[in-house]
């Protein structure tokens, strides 16, 4: 009876665990949303410019074949398709972020991770004045992640950092990524107002946050520490003069065998 009990307490165990699993990466996969609808008016804004000149060059493009400007039209018609070009790699950024994720890990490089998340966040970007600077040492730096949940954590950080300059005259974020030992160390830097003190020990905590109402649900630092775990990594908050600095720990992968 005693073996019955134990036998019936781990298979409880393992479908709590299992529960446990599903019901996180749902969770991760909410805050993509949530943050992807976040983003909806700027992203609708960025496709809705090329469509009004996809229809100008195209309406030119009409006059200039009636008047045998072939040159002319032939220039308009290469405008369109780099602005067709522009819509689909946005499409591409928003289909892959959006996904669900396996969570396996592998050799990715950075600069791609970081690429595609300035690229998904491009809208709200261009809304503001601010200034990004990209800092990646060596250049070709590679981690063990998993790319679409280390793009997550970039635009969750990154979105945390404009929101956290947006009223300030001189916006600035600065991206660094660099090698300490085995690590790769990915920090995101902002000159906004920081973090009072006696926030520091919350901000990591589910729904804590010290945004206006209308500006987040307080989970995606939470959901940040989560992804990261998973991967094997972690976030620290790091002392500044000013602003806010995040690093991200994680690990170096290990060179190609040849």
């Amino acid at each position: 009876q005693a073996n019955d009990q134990l036998l019936r307490e781990i298979e409880e165990r393992k479908r709590a665990e299992i529960a446990l699993r599903e019901t996180r990466s749902e969770l991760v996969h909410a805050a993509k949303m949530a943050a992807l609808g976040q983003m909806a008016v700027g992203i609708n804004h960025e496709l809705n410019q090329p469509l009004a000149a996809i229809r100008s060059y195209s309406d030119n493009s009409r006059l200039f074949l009636q008047k045998g400007r072939m040159q002319d039209a032939l220039w308009n018609l290469e405008q369109i398709s780099e602005l067709t070009e522009r819509m689909a790699q946005i499409g591409i950024q928003l289909k892959q972020f959006s996904r669900k994720s396996s969570g396996q890990l592998s050799s990715i490089p950075v600069h791609g991770v970081i690429d595609g998340a300035l690229e998904i966040l491009s809208p709200l970007i261009r809304k503001t004045d601010t200034w990004i600077k990209v800092v990646i040492e060596p250049e070709h730096l590679q981690v063990r992640a998993n790319h679409v949940r280390l793009q997550q954590v970039v635009v969750n950080l990154v979105s945390n950092a404009l929101q956290a300059v947006e009223k300030l005259a001189k916006q600035e974020i600065r991206i660094r990524v660099y090698q300490r030992d085995d690590k790769v160390i990915l920090s995101v830097a902002d000159n906004g107002l920081g973090i009072l003190p006696e926030h520091l020990p919350h901000i990591f905590e589910p729904f804590y946050t010290t945004k206006q109402s209308g500006q987040g649900l307080g989970l995606g630092l939470t959901i940040t520490k989560r992804i990261l775990h998973e991967m094997h990594a972690e976030i620290l908050v790091i002392p500044t003069d000013s602003g806010a600095k995040f690093e991200c720990i994680l690990d170096k992968a290990a060179p190609a065998q040849s």
